[in-house]
């Protein structure tokens, strides 16, 4: 079962699914009648999106995307070659090779298949480039089980991309807060890519070090906070000059009490 962490369209969740059950079947070799896919709860009301191996006994592909960590990030590249996009620099192509028109929003060559008719009017291309760019730079890690805390922080802390991210990390550990679920989470429908993230809040978290004080700097910050918002997004930032006991203090629901 595929859940995107935020809430996508109609469109784009139909345009997903056929995306991903086309890349995995190329790049697990298998046939169309081996895969099968469909929206949950329902086609009136895609959540999530349920794979599962169709012929008696599976190849056992989808195991692989949960156990190899870079295979998502590979299917991901497949789909965006598929739907005629430059997997790395995200150009559009417009056309499959050697097609003589142009795809503007799904062709046979792309999302488009004898086995979802029902969905051709739903299915466009240019409204999951985004998502799968995002996918196509992820790296799995499973969890059959809630992984302990100190497995949890040693991921987060090899995520941070700075000294002050980890400072505040460590922070939380040390007074036993409650850590964040994920780390250098790209959010592309507000064109961020937040620090770390509280899943069940929906919180995200920003740790500004000293290139933050600079007006321009702060007035941007202020405008993501907004776009954020608006997106059902709780924003908190950390500076590198405020009292973070204070801050964790207001939000007692993300991040516990201190001990």
């Amino acid at each position: 079962i595929y859940q995107p962490v935020t809430p996508l369209s109609e469109t784009q969740m139909a345009s997903l699914q056929a995306a991903l059950k086309n890349a995995i079947q190329i790049h697990y070799q298998l046939e169309d009648r081996e895969l099968a896919a469909e929206p949950l709860p329902g086609s009136n009301d895609r959540r999530q999106i349920l794979f599962y191996e169709a012929a008696e006994g599976g190849a056992g592909v989808l195991r692989c995307l949960v156990d190899e960590p870079q295979d998502l990030a590979q299917v991901a590249s497949r789909a965006l070659e598929l739907c005629h996009f430059d997997p790395d620099s995200g150009l559009d192509m417009r056309h499959a090779p050697g097609a003589k028109e142009d795809c503007e929003a799904a062709c046979y060559n792309c999302l488009m298949s004898y086995y979802n008719q029902s969905e051709h009017s739903l299915l466009d291309r240019k409204e999951i480039v985004h998502h799968l760019q995002m996918l196509a730079t992820s790296h799995v890690l499973g969890a059959p089980a809630s992984i302990p805390r100190s497995a949890q922080l040693e991921n987060l802390l090899r995520l941070a991309e700075s000294e002050l991210e980890r400072r505040w990390l460590q922070f939380l550990e040390s007074h036993d807060y409650h850590l964040p679920s994920r780390a250098q989470v790209s959010i592309p429908q507000c064109n961020t890519r937040p620090d770390f993230i509280y899943d069940d809040a929906q919180a995200v978290i920003y740790v500004d070090g000293p290139p933050h004080d600079f007006p321009e700097r702060c007035k941007r910050d202020l405008e993501q906070t907004e776009i954020m918002e608006d997106r059902g997004y709780l924003s908190i930032r950390f500076s590198h000059h405020d009292n973070w006991d204070e801050i964790v203090a207001r939000y007692p629901h993300i991040f516990g009490r201190r001990i």
